[in-house]
């Protein structure tokens, strides 16, 4: 059941073979017919054709995240257990906040990827366009984007699937409910087209030289910014002014918030990194911290994009954008140790939470989309072949679909397995002889 079985990787070596110059794969670099080497107009003009890898990564781990939603929410609203309603039945476990806290902002976060993968997909054709025409000026930009994007897609995407694979108990270990293999087939994702930690470097090498180009500047202000760099215009003129209402719920109920405070995190993040590196005192996960700030930064800019610009209104307009504002204070929620310890949500009170209010809202926005968590589901339009999911079919009938799997299992198909005798009954004698062997001995 391992990811990317079918990729045989290899080489292959020639001697004396003559290749004609029109099969030499000379997109960017030339061999005259004199045999003379000609270097592309730019150093890394070939990297355009893995970022095109890396920008479809963002929508396939999307993908893979939405196979596990929808599998451990449609299992978790047909499944009952514990306490029993007045119909009698035990409740949903879908009901449980300590499930659907869980289970919802990975559909949203799968929402999110997919929809940023199209956008992406749209901007890497751009950057294709322009290579043709020998313009390099969006690489360097392009290149941070997807570096960015590839690590936080990748982990995100991996450790969803196993908290989904885990809500489902015991079930989710069998084999019939297809996380295992989904989790499988996603998992070298974080290894290939570049290891998360290796590329995590290359976000905060970029983000430092934007940054070191606004303070060295004497008009910052005049300084263009990229959208995956458009936070720092915060450091332009800008000091962070704390909200008097942080602890209010209503603060939280606005879009903007969250997207606020994730771009400052993301500007407080690369100048105590630049800071950090200026004394000699960066700690060993500094990159990490920074490159996920930023990364994450720019998303939440995204999805402020696609709230205000939902092609449909309506009720189905305000389930998405309650969706959307779940990743973003999910999203927020997860950043808290980067956003407290930047002092960007005050102190309240000794002795109470400053981020209850946050919290609060995440839970009336999880219960808000319980009742639509099938439908925002069955809207990827996965069928149950390509789910593969006893525990995931679409009529929801997974424990008749579940007994009907393991009746067609081979190994069921007989009393007595097939081979027992050849190979496992003379183990188990083999087995019993020297055990036995072994205690006569201990008795002399």
């Amino acid at each position: 059941m391992g990811g990317y079985a079918g990729i045989d990787n290899g080489y292959a070596r020639f001697d004396r073979l003559r290749i004609p110059r029109f099969q030499m794969l000379s997109r960017f670099a030339q061999v005259t017919k004199e045999g003379n080497y000609v270097k592309p107009p730019h150093a890394k003009l070939s990297y355009g054709g893995m970022l095109y890898i890396r920008s479809g990564m963002v929508s396939t781990a999307g993908r893979s995240q939405a196979k596990a939603a929808t599998i451990s929410l449609r299992y978790a609203t047909v499944r009952r257990q514990g306490n029993k309603g007045a119909d009698g039945l035990e409740r949903q476990i879908i009901t449980y906040p300590s499930v659907h806290h869980r289970l919802l902002p990975i559909l949203s976060r799968a929402y999110v990827y997919i929809l940023l993968g199209r956008n992406l997909t749209n901007s890497q054709k751009d950057l294709l366009a322009q290579l043709n025409r020998g313009d390099t000026s969006y690489l360097a930009e392009m290149h941070a984007m997807t570096s960015g994007l590839k690590v936080l897609v990748t982990t995100t995407s991996m450790e969803d699937i196993e908290v989904a694979r885990r809500s489902m108990g015991g079930h989710g270990y069998s084999a019939y409910s297809a996380l295992g293999y989904v989790y499988a087939n996603a998992l070298p994702s974080v290894t290939y087209e570049g290891d998360n930690f290796v590329l995590d470097q290359q976000v905060v090498r970029a983000a430092l030289k934007v940054y070191q180009d606004i303070v060295s500047c004497k008009a910052p202000s005049s300084i263009a910014l990229s959208p995956f760099s458009a936070y720092l215009r915060l450091l332009k003129t800008k000091e962070y002014v704390i909200p008097q209402n942080f602890t209010g719920s209503e603060i939280w109920s606005d879009w903007r918030t969250p997207i606020h405070v994730l771009e400052w995190r993301a500007a407080r993040a690369v100048k105590s990194r630049a800071l950090a590196q200026a004394i000699g005192e960066v700690d060993a996960s500094a990159d990490q911290r920074v490159s996920r700030a930023v990364t994450e930064a720019y998303v939440a800019a995204q999805v402020g994009e696609m709230i205000s610009t939902l092609p449909f209104t309506g009720s189905s307009a305000s389930i998405v954008k309650s969706l959307l504002r779940l990743y973003l204070l999910s999203t927020v929620e997860t950043a808290l140790t980067d956003i407290l310890s930047f002092g960007l949500i005050p102190p309240v009170v000794a002795g109470e939470d400053p981020t209850k209010a946050l919290r609060m809202e995440i839970a009336r926005l999880c219960a808000e989309l319980v009742p639509e968590a099938i439908s925002l589901t069955d809207a990827f339009g996965y069928t149950d072949w390509e789910l593969d999911s006893a525990l995931g079919v679409y009529d929801g009938r997974v424990y008749e679909a579940l007994w009907k799997r393991v009746q067609a299992e081979p190994l069921n198909q007989t009393e007595v397995t097939d081979g027992y005798e050849e190979f496992i009954k003379p183990l188990l004698e083999r087995g019993r002889r020297l055990a036995s062997d072994e205690q006569s001995k201990s008795k002399l």
